[in-house]
């Protein structure tokens, strides 16, 4: 008897909703897309070019991460990492290939918002309900990076999208199918970023209010996306045992803070339950402002009522399984995209940690469709046109933002930012440096994070990285290994000073200190210096090791 309940619920979410426009032309939008989302590609991408001479810091650390290809690492799980090292290779070793990534995380995101709303919009409302995401700029001006942030946007999507699926798919075995994927974007999420886990909980709720949906629960469906997930996560789990759960002391130490907050008494402690959701909400303005002004045309149109926007047509289908179909629909955005939101508050206002402006990356994906569904915009050629264009023209704002940023910035500043920092040329010296006094090809490069990073990835052969010489963060390498085999040690000196920090000199006594390097680096404004401190660590073999230590230097 429920089965053909069932049947019946799920044809009512599949029927044409009130909301799609009259289909009786060509669908002009499919092409519109596709072409869209390729110049978007292709324009950022020749930014991030043109105008970044090096790679950014989280791309630098996710390569030298990925080509050890752990089951984790001391701040996050391994996809993201994986990726960005297969991706090198693909690529032989050009940027070309980390920003093509980096933008094909956006283009799979819009691809999951359009699919979504396709099943209940009409063509152009669903172009638009993805094109406004140009004025949020966690998908255009902050996407020129790879790093876990980012690398989960598209999980997230996709698990929204393969999830409704789920539950409105008319036959049993395609709702099986998206099951099954369901569960694959969830466990590949969980595997980029924890925060992940968010949006489980707040897709764990559905079943509690939307009623329709609790049937599901008695099929293989939801057991199978369970399966798949934690198999998935599975091996990073054992791996998060056996390293007693780093990544998860990470994730207290930089957003709970616990030290500083027990240094706060009073009331200055409890204002920070209410300072933290209220600085996050405040953080994610510059972000929902703009879609919500993009579409500010559409909106201002939507209908007072749904009684006016449902009116009979002679072919339209039952008026109370459509209704079912929208109202279904709006409820199941609603949980997914606002249930995240609701949770970072809650845990923000009853711990009093602070919640990171960037973990609101994921959030808004679905934002312009979530509006477009509760204000029950109806379609409207002008506003759509309007729409589209203003959109497109904030995308071109925002990609010449980041043009000027890079292009500007270092003359603006007076200091060099990452992208413009010469780390092909600092790896090509620091490999010379060894190669002037070892004819073995140099195996460990040591110090600043950054820096060593640069080394490690652009050097020609592989090189271990020992970032920030903590043996914690590279399991890889050693103290022990790098006084046995030798290797170099590197920093910025425009950032730290010119003298070698004096705890890596009593670590390391076979350490010489070299001449500072001096590199120019490429910017729009012309060329720029940066200078790299350098210390070599002579193998103990050497005979060299013994004429050197904190005594003998120069």
């Amino acid at each position: 008897m429920s089965q053909p309940s069932e049947s019946k619920h799920t044809t009512a979410l599949n029927d044409s909703s009130l909301l799609r426009a009259p289909s009786n032309e060509p669908d002009r939008t499919i092409a519109f897309f596709w072409m869209f989302v390729v110049v978007h590609v292709l324009v950022w991408m020749a930014i991030c070019l043109l105008t970044q001479p090096n790679m950014p810091l989280d791309m630098v650390e996710m390569l030298y991460w990925g080509q050890q290809w752990q089951l984790g690492y001391h701040k996050h799980p391994p996809l993201p990492a994986w990726t960005a090292a297969t991706m090198w290779e693909v690529g032989q070793h050009h940027p070309w290939a980390m920003y093509l990534t980096s933008q094909l995380t956006i283009v799979i995101t819009y691809w999951a918002v359009w699919q979504l709303a396709r099943n209940v919009l009409s063509p152009k409302l669903a172009l638009c309900s993805v094109l406004v995401m140009e004025g949020c700029y966690y998908g255009t001006y902050m996407i020129n990076d790879i790093n876990n942030t980012i690398m989960t946007r598209p999980f997230w999507a996709l698990a929204i999208l393969f999830m409704y699926r789920s539950l409105a798919s008319p036959t049993s075995r395609s709702r099986l199918t998206y099951w099954c994927l369901t569960g694959t974007a969830i466990g590949l999420g969980m595997l980029c970023k924890y925060y992940m886990g968010v949006l489980i909980l707040s897709l764990l709720v559905i079943p509690v209010l939307m009623p329709s949906t609790r049937a599901a629960l008695r099929s293989p469906g939801p057991w199978l996306m369970a399966s798949i997930a934690c198999l998935i996560f599975l091996p990073h789990f054992i791996w998060m045992v056996e390293n007693d759960f780093i990544t998860i002391r990470y994730i207290f130490n930089r957003s709970g803070d616990a030290a500083a907050s027990s240094a706060v008494s009073g009331m200055a402690a409890w204002m920070k339950h209410i300072t933290s959701p209220v600085s996050f909400v405040v953080s994610q303005l510059a972000a929902v402002i703009p879609v919500v002004v993009l579409l500010l045309p559409l909106l201002l149109r939507s209908r007072k009522s749904a009684e006016i926007k449902t009116k009979e047509t002679s072919n339209a289908p039952d008026h109370s399984s459509n209704f079912e179909s929208t109202a279904f629909f709006r409820k199941y955005l609603v949980i997914a995209v606002g249930g995240p939101v609701a949770i970072y508050l809650v845990l923000a206002l009853v711990s009093g940690a602070a919640i990171r402006s960037m973990w609101g990356g994921p959030l808004f994906s679905f934002l312009g469709l979530l509006l477009i569904v509760l204000f029950k915009v109806e379609y409207e050629s002008a506003a759509c046109r309007k729409v589209i264009r203003d959109s497109l023209v904030v995308g071109c704002l925002m990609a010449l933002g980041l043009f000027v940023r890079n292009g500007f910035g270092p003359a603006v500043r007076g200091e060099l930012s990452k992208v413009h920092f010469p780390g092909a040329q600092v790896a090509q010296m620091i490999n010379q440096c060894w190669s002037d006094h070892y004819q073995d090809p140099l195996q460990i490069v040591g110090g600043e994070m950054f820096v060593s990073g640069c080394v490690g990835v652009y050097s020609d052969q592989p090189v271990d990285v020992f970032g920030d010489l903590i043996p914690e963060a590279n399991p890889w390498v050693s103290d022990e290994r790098l006084q046995k085999h030798g290797g170099m040690i590197v920093w910025d000196i425009d950032e730290q000073g010119a003298a070698a920090p004096v705890n890596w000199l009593s670590r390391f006594s076979n350490a010489e200190v070299l001449e500072p390097l001096a590199c120019k680096t490429r910017a729009l404004t012309g060329d720029v210096s940066a200078h790299v401190g350098v210390l070599l660590v002579h193998p103990q073999k050497s005979s060299l090791a013994k004429r050197t230590g904190p005594d003998n230097l120069r």
